[in-house]
């Protein structure tokens, strides 16, 4: 009978200890295969994320026929979402520049591509946005939609306009429309950026025409323009054309105020503000915001559509829009101080003496100082220039809306 060998406690000690050391480093190696593996599948998610996020918004192809009224909204919101687009894309080369490695923690990369998951979801619907603003008819309103006033869309022509009725509206639908046409391409030229509060106010002057071609085209104006000459305007004319008017000449009054903010803001903001009159702004705020707050109540109504008739200018609206223009006139150029000897072009003889020390054989840091010196000159008067010029073109742009600038420049 054989007789199992006998082992010593110790024997079996030692073989138990290899066999947990042997398990123990399989387990190690599987963790670190398996890790590595999750590691490997994670940093190709990131990659994949990265590329979606940061490849380049592709161009919009041609917008769908789309009618006037929401060919201009369209093309506000596409704009302004291109706009939001690209900074989105900056920020997003800005805050993902770092990039992940093997040496990177899991936990690490997953807070990454969580991140970068929320941002590429952000991204598309700014893109699905945009579409949908190219489409033939506008999307249903949006929190994305940059645009607040929406723009008013014309009315077709009513079915139940008699032929004179019919005749009459196309007539004045057609005047309209050039109008509406003409505004739609100053709304377009304005200097970007074109802020939210300068498309909000030409938006509702264009809103005022729509509504008045609305009107016509409804059939709400049929045959009111017969009693014009003898028993005046019925009451719905009269309040179209009137608050046609308002909006007409609130519109460059309130770019102007707008303008005006904005300009003086920079000019802080660029260490220009001494140069600025505190007398001088406030003076020609207190003019156009006279002027603005006379049309908004309603006290210059029947001071004539296209400007003051010479003939009758002494009636009590047209006297009051007089005085009112006249201070507008007076104090809505903010002139800047005078500017110091420091920022007025160099003299000839300072050009020769700069040119003869850079040709000179003097120190290198003394040309150094000079050539810095002149640079920071030149920017300084660069941006005084610059301050000038703004503040001439806000008041020229008023200047020339003004019913007085018409009666008075010849030709008009």
């Amino acid at each position: 009978m054989i007789k199992p060998t006998p082992h010593s406690i110790a024997e079996r000690g030692a073989t138990v200890g290899r066999l947990i050391q042997q398990t123990h480093a399989i387990q190690t190696a599987v963790a670190h295969s398996l890790v590595s593996q999750g590691h490997t599948h994670m940093l190709d998610t990131t990659r994949r994320l990265e590329q979606h996020l940061l490849h380049p918004v592709s161009q919009m192809q041609d917008s769908a026929a789309q009618e006037k009224g929401h060919q201009l909204q369209a093309w506000m919101h596409v704009s302004r979402i291109n706009d939001a687009l690209e900074s989105f894309d900056q920020e997003s080369r800005r805050l993902f520049a770092a990039q992940p490695d093997a040496r990177t923690t899991l936990q690490a990369i997953h807070q990454r591509n969580e991140q970068l998951s929320a941002r590429v979801q952000a991204r598309n619907a700014l893109l699905e946005r945009r579409a949908a603003w190219a489409a033939a008819t506008p999307p249903p309103s949006s929190e994305l939609d940059p645009i607040t006033v929406p723009v008013l869309r014309p009315a077709p022509l009513s079915n139940r306009l008699n032929t004179p009725g019919l005749e009459q509206a196309v007539k004045h639908i057609n005047a309209l429309e050039k109008q509406l046409s003409a505004l739609d391409m100053h709304i377009k030229q304005q200097p970007p950026p074109i802020s939210h509060a300068e498309e909000d106010i030409l938006i509702r002057q264009r809103n005022s025409l729509t509504e008045y071609r609305n009107a016509w085209a409804t059939g709400r104006l049929q045959g009111s323009s017969q009693l014009k000459t003898t028993l005046g305007l019925v009451p719905e004319r009269k309040r179209l054309e009137q608050n046609l008017e308002r909006y007409k000449q609130l519109a460059p009054l309130e770019l102007t105020l707008h303008r005006l903010e904005r300009t003086v803001e920079a000019a802080h903001r660029s260490g220009l503000g001494e140069k600025l009159l505190p007398q001088a702004v406030a003076a020609a705020r207190d003019a156009l915001v006279n002027l603005r707050d006379a049309w908004r109540n309603g006290s210059l109504d029947g001071s004539s559509i296209e400007g003051m008739n010479p003939v009758l200018v002494l009636t009590p609206s047209n006297n009051r829009r007089i005085k009112l223009e006249l201070a507008v006139i007076e104090n809505g150029f903010v002139q800047l101080n005078a500017v110091p000897r420091t920022e007025q072009a160099g003299s000839d003889q300072d050009q020769l003496d700069f040119k003869a020390l850079i040709h000179s054989t003097g120190k290198t840091h003394v040309k150094l100082g000079a050539i810095h010196q002149l640079k920071e000159s030149n920017k300084q008067r660069a941006l005084v220039a610059e301050l000038n010029t703004d503040l001439l073109n806000i008041y020229n742009a008023l200047n020339n809306n003004l019913a007085l600038h018409r009666m008075t420049t010849p030709g008009q």
